[in-house]
């Protein structure tokens, strides 16, 4: 059984072991994560598939925009749609209330970049030297509904 929920201090194991597995040199320590539980604007889920943690997001959502600041899938469970399922109840759950959801991802990262563009994130800017090891970033960002209705540009 597949299920979303949010994450719980218990999830910090499996999630810190999912983070080193997929983000070699930028991946965040373990208090990192236990730091996320004490800011009011961290909206922390995981998946979970037979009760085990395969995926998690942290979504940093400060006034009407959102922030990725960090999404995985285990390995094993690459290319199965495990990832597409957990950023799209990101979307569905926060563009309501958000005009914009926003993300860096490595430019090197085909893979990512192809499941955010699936979901409507579109390039914006290359962050050059962005992470630890000189590689550059997109920036990519999915102008939700909310903007559309308000009207803003």
């Amino acid at each position: 059984m597949l299920t979303i929920r949010p994450m719980q201090k218990e999830d910090i194991d499996a999630v810190v072991e999912i983070n080193r597995e997929n983000f070699t040199t930028d991946a965040w320590s373990r208090s990192a994560f236990e730091r996320e539980f004490s800011l009011n604007y961290s909206h922390k889920y995981v998946l979970e598939l037979d009760g085990n943690v395969i995926g998690y997001f942290i979504l940093w959502v400060i006034y009407d925009t959102a922030t990725l600041m960090n999404f995985a899938i285990k390995k094993s469970y690459w290319g199965m749609g495990y990832g597409k399922k957990l950023l799209s109840f990101l979307v569905d759950s926060f563009k309501d209330k958000v005009s914009s959801i926003s993300l860096d991802v490595r430019k090197s990262n085909i893979r990512a970049i192809r499941l955010y563009k699936s979901l409507g994130f579109k390039i914006i800017n290359e962050r050059p030297k962005y992470y630890s090891d000189g590689e550059n970033a997109y920036q990519m960002i999915l102008e939700t509904l909310q903007k559309a209705y308000t009207g803003e540009h």
